[in-house]
């Protein structure tokens, strides 16, 4: 597939307007509204040779689509921002949404059992690494599965974060704690004076010796924390959220999890357990 590349804000889009309605307000600033809402605009659109050109970002706005050109080919994409990002393995469940200048992709909806709800949250969109996931576990105790939806938000080198959005299999949206907020109330760390670190979670304490640990005292701060590694996963049939406990800025020695139990309509987060990865033990 030929690469494209979306034109900078400088680029713009041609709009043919009649010349002698022009004529009158060439040298005023032309202002853009959209369904009478004047529409703000990073770069002013103006007059060429009787056409108003307009940035290709607010042309992607205006008209609700995305736009690409093809330098090469000298040819202009124009496709629909909305559609499907994600689709479960046996075809039940649907995401789908609208994309973002940045990617990002919004206004999601869940699709399931011919009909449809809000999806809150955003989703990074169709990549097959990050797609939104599907899974189903029965976490109410009711006769039939509930759905759960992991929405990937960002990732990169020591980074992952998703958010877990829950269903009963009638599409009422379970509420969920915050697992981080839950795991970072549970969660203390310290240096010990021979070096070792202390890592506590929900009361019980892990040393993890000083030979283990590469970072060098002097940058490893108060003690180990938690890092920009927070995901929800179904295991077991279980909701659980993991986040990485980190040493420095860039030495995970271990994880920090719990599972969800439900409770007075809510899924509540259950006690925090730190697992020290092996070659911390």
């Amino acid at each position: 597939m030929k690469k494209t590349r979306r034109l900078a804000v400088s680029v713009l889009v041609c709009l043919s307007v009649a010349a002698a309605a022009l004529t009158a307000s060439a040298a005023a600033p032309i202002k853009v509204y959209r369904d009478g809402t004047e529409v703000v605009t990073e770069a002013s659109p103006h007059v060429v040779e009787g056409q108003v050109m307009i940035p290709f970002s607010l042309a992607e706005e205006l008209f609700d689509r995305k736009l690409s050109y093809d330098s090469k080919n000298r040819i202009m994409n124009v496709s629909d921002r909305s559609g499907l990002i994600a689709k479960s393995e046996d075809g039940t469940l649907l995401v789908t949404g609208t994309e973002d200048r940045d990617g990002m992709w919004d206004n999601l909806r869940l699709h399931a059992n011919g009909s449809e709800v809000y999806l809150p949250g955003k989703a990074i969109g169709s990549n097959v690494s990050y797609a939104p996931e599907f899974a189903r576990a029965n976490l109410t105790g009711g006769k039939e599965s509930d759905i759960i939806v992991l929405l990937t938000q960002g990732y990169g080198t020591g980074v992952f974060i998703n958010e877990a959005v829950a269903y009963t299999s009638d599409l009422n949206r379970l509420p969920i704690e915050d697992g981080e907020v839950a795991l970072r109330k549970q969660f203390r760390s310290l240096n010990q004076a021979d070096g070792s670190v202390v890592v506590e979670a929900a009361g019980v304490s892990t040393v993890i010796s000083k030979d283990l640990i590469l970072t060098e005292e002097g940058n490893r701060g108060d003690g180990a924390g938690i890092g920009s590694i927070i995901r929800y996963q179904v295991e077991d049939g279980r909701l659980t959220v993991t986040a990485g406990v980190i040493v420095g800025t860039s030495e995970f020695i271990g994880d920090l999890k719990l599972e969800y139990t439900y409770k007075n309509d809510v899924l509540q987060a259950g006690t925090a357990v730190f697992t020290p990865y092996d070659e911390y033990r």
